[in-house]
Formats: C-alpha cells, structure tokens, sequence
C-alpha cells in the first residue's frame, strides 16, 4: 500500500518520452521457448500455466446520454436506439465529470443501462444507481474441436476449442455464460462545483479470470477458481472520485483507457475480439488526473502500481500513464495514450531467473470519423515493447480496420467489419505444435451484426476467418487457418 501513497505523474506531452525502449527491429529479438499457457490474453508466454502475465484490455465506464465516452464511441455503441447523437458520443471521457458535446462545462454521467433503468438503491433522485448486463452466446470452428484441459492442472489448453481467439478462445463449442456484470454508482457532478463519486463492478462468467489482478496475485486473484476454472469472479473495477469543474483525480483499480477493443459486453459490436485486445491492459490500480485544457483538447496523466495489479503492489511495481483527445472535427476524433514502467511481478520469470525485472512500454492511438449518418470508419494501432534482465525482448504491433454501416435510421439493425493485421515477436505468445515461440502474422477478417429489438436487448451474431502466416495455431496445434462463428444475446438493466 505505501507504494501507492506515492503520488508520481507527468503532465501532457511530456510523457511521450520512451527513453532506450527499441520500437523496430523486432525480428532480432530472442525468442525463448516455453509450453503453451492457458490463460486467456497472453502478453508473455510462461513456462506454468497457472502463472500467466497477460496484459488485457478493458473498456472505460460507460457514459448517459449528455456525455458519452469513447470507449462507446470505439465500440459503436450508436447502435443503441437511445436519443444520441454522433456529436455526444465524440466526447471520450476517463472521468466521471465529463465535457458534454454541447458545452464547454463538464457534466457528470452515470451508466447508459442505469439511465433507463428503474434500479435505483434510493429513492428522491438519488445519484446512487445499481446497473449492469447479462451476456450469453454460442461460438464454434468450422472443424468443431473441442477444448482440451491439461490434466495436471485443469487450464484449458491455449490450441484448442476455437484456438487461441482470445475472449473466445477459452470457450468450448457449446452455449456459455460470457460476461455477468452488477455495477454500484454514485454520479458526481462538478460541473460548477467540488463533488466526489464512486464505482464498483463486480463480474463473473468466462471472463472472469482475465479481469483479476492476476499481476501480482494479489485481491481478487483466484475468486471462484481462477486459472482452473472457466467461470471466476472478479472485482473488476473498484475506485473513488473527486472531481472540481475541469479537473477530476480518480484513485483505486480502474479499467484502462489504452486501446480501443473495449472488454465491458455493453460496449462491445463484435463478439470476439480482435488481437490487440491482448496487447493492451485491462487494469490498473493508482491515480489518474483528467483535464478538460480546451473545448476540444483534453490531457490524462496519472501513476499506476504497474499491470494487472490489486492495492497491495505485492513487488513494488511502478508506472506512469498518460494520454490525449482531440476533436478534430464535429465527425472526426483523434485518441493517444500510453504507459512505461517497471515490472517485478513476472511470475515465472522471477521463479526461474530468481527476479525476472522488466521495463515495458505500451501505447495505442486511433482515429474515429463518423463518415455520414450512416457510415463510420475507425483506424487503430497499437505497439508493445517488453524487456526482460537477462536480455530478452518482446514486441509486437498492429494496425486494425474497423468499418460500421446502419441499416437503418433507428440503428436497430448495423452490420461491421474487421480487418486486422498483427506482427508478433513473442508477445501473444502463441506456439507451434511442438510448443515454441516464434515471430509471426497474424490476421482476422470479422463480419458481424448487431440487431437491438429494445433499448436494454441486443443480438450479435458474428463470422470470423483467422490466419497465422508461420505457426500453426488452430485446430490443437495443427492448422494455421480457421473458419469459426457464432452468437451472443447481451440484456441490460
């Protein structure tokens, strides 16, 4: 805990700096051999299956109606028949004391669930609401493997099922329970004055494991099984928040704004999710500033106990966190952040290397332009870069294509497609057949449809085609190419 009274930040662009961090080159790193992990989301392939360092990607709170945030605006969420316009859901928001699109003056939020919603823990007005969703689906391969378990400890094996289609690739080809989350708000509004507020989330299923603060093994770690399990518990976020009109400062474990492939079912067009989700984290627990510098600039900076961590920071990790939004147009934004720091939780690592430090630097940025009332295109990229004592270096990086058409002018119906491509170098960590690292490409081409018949229900079915150019990945090991589908039915309250 002492380590997260310390209270580091940098401020704006400043953080941009990457000291000796290498960018390109990735074909020279050493790749080390190890055995497949079972975790979902990889960053670094372990040499144990219960001791995965994934870094993950979640996306933001969700925001109401006057201020949507861009993790809604990155997953599409226009398609929600709600009174939003593109303009709203051009404000990207990390705070609960939010820039409305038609104001120069923050405004607070709540959940968009919540905003329709009868739960209410009190009565009067009260700005404390109870919300969240359910989300189960199907989703198989062409070929109908089913999923393997390593009998010695349980984890499901990363080759098979439906390979390794992380957020699907840990499910079986038959129905599950992906996603059940209960959230607790108190809406704080500081639009002309000091205000403070709080949130907790609470969520189980299939993706309960990979939102524990698996990093340092710390909190919520194994609720409900953990690694051996597919269905855990998880408090994925947990923080307080004080806000005094432009400026607001969250502390506790929070989702991360790096990335644009949110992990909160709410916010999600496609049911799986693209290979970058695996590249960025999922959470962190320290302190985030936001500041509203403009009507169309807005800076984040923060300090973070590293990745995937809970509040004790178990091996004194130590991050920085920064970022930027800018309105480019009424239609168009532009969205940068990143994070550095240094990592002692390497779980394996430390075992076998007896420390297994490392530095790490990770950003994402991406362009959203709402082309037409109908059309919207989203450009993204993402790049990590891992160094380890001892030498050995990890990267990998991506550029993914997002495009987005509503078939009609309630956008009940909207139909997307995915193009992405990903250059590993022994970050996703994905194996051969015989269980060894090696730099490839990936790409995945994904159809999907969304199809909301009300406000709080929602229809995704979705194809896929996957490719690995060097290792053989799907199909346990065996194929470098599959062909996998399905569907999920996500209900809000």
């Amino acid at each position: 805990m002492k380590n997260l009274l310390i209270f580091k930040m940098f401020v704006g662009l400043f953080l941009f700096y990457c000291g000796n961090l290498q960018v390109f080159g990735q074909d020279d790193f050493v790749i080390a051999s190890a055995s497949a992990v079972s975790a979902p989301r990889t960053l670094l392939a372990t040499t144990d299956s219960h001791n995965f360092v994934a870094l993950q990607k979640i996306s933001d709170l969700p925001q109401n109606d006057a201020s949507q945030n861009a993790n809604q605006n990155r997953s599409q969420n226009s398609d929600i028949p709600q009174s939003v316009s593109k303009e709203q859901v051009a404000s990207h928001s990390l705070s609960a004391c939010d820039a409305a699109a038609s104001s120069d003056e923050p405004d607070c939020y709540s959940s968009p669930i919540a905003e329709n919603s009868s739960f209410q823990l009190f009565r009067g007005g009260s700005r404390l609401k109870l919300s969240g969703w359910v989300e189960a689906g199907f989703y198989t391969n062409a070929r109908g493997a089913k999923s393997a378990y390593d009998p010695n400890d349980g984890g499901m094996l990363e080759n098979s099922g439906n390979g390794p289609i992380y957020g699907i690739g840990r499910r079986t080809t038959n129905f599950n329970a992906n996603q059940i989350l209960a959230r607790i708000v108190r809406e704080m509004d500081c639009k002309n004055t000091f205000d403070w507020g709080f949130q907790a989330d609470f969520v189980y299923g299939m993706m309960g494991t990979e939102l524990q603060s698996y990093g340092d093994e710390t909190f919520d770690y194994g609720w409900g099984g953990g690694v051996e399990r597919d269905y855990s518990l998880a408090m994925y976020q947990l923080y307080g928040e004080i806000g005094y009109k432009k400026l607001t400062a969250r502390y506790g474990k929070f989702g991360s704004p790096i990335g644009y492939a949110p992990i909160e079912s709410w916010d999600k067009f496609f049911y799986t999710d693209p290979y970058a989700y695996n590249l960025t984290p999922g959470t962190h627990t320290g302190v985030l500033l936001r500041y509203q510098l403009t009507d169309d600039l807005t800076l984040t900076a923060g300090w973070t106990a590293g990745l995937e961590t809970g509040f004790a920071n178990k091996y004194g990790d130590d991050a920085i966190i920064a970022g930027l939004e800018l309105t480019l147009t009424e239609n168009a934004i532009f969205n940068y952040c990143m994070t550095r720091g240094r990592r002692c939780n390497d779980i394996s690592n430390r075992l076998a290397n007896g420390g297994g430090d490392d530095d790490f630097f990770i950003h994402s940025l991406y362009y959203d332009w709402n082309i037409s009332e109908k059309w919207e295109y989203v450009l993204d990229s993402t790049l990590v870069n891992l160094n380890e004592r001892g030498g050995l270096r990890y990267s990998a990086y991506g550029i993914g294509n997002h495009l987005f058409y509503s078939l009609d002018d309630a956008d009940r119906w909207k139909i997307g497609f995915r193009a992405e491509w990903i250059r590993d170098a022994g970050i996703l960590g994905y194996a051969d057949g015989v269980g060894v690292k090696n730099n490839s490409d990936y790409v995945e081409l994904t159809l999907g449809l969304n199809f909301n018949p009300t406000e709080h229900l929602r229809i995704r079915p979705e194809l896929r085609y996957d490719c690995s150019y060097k290792n053989a990945i799907f199909n346990n090991g065996t194929k470098r190419e599959q062909l996998s589908g399905g569907f999920a039915v996500l209900y809000g309250f």
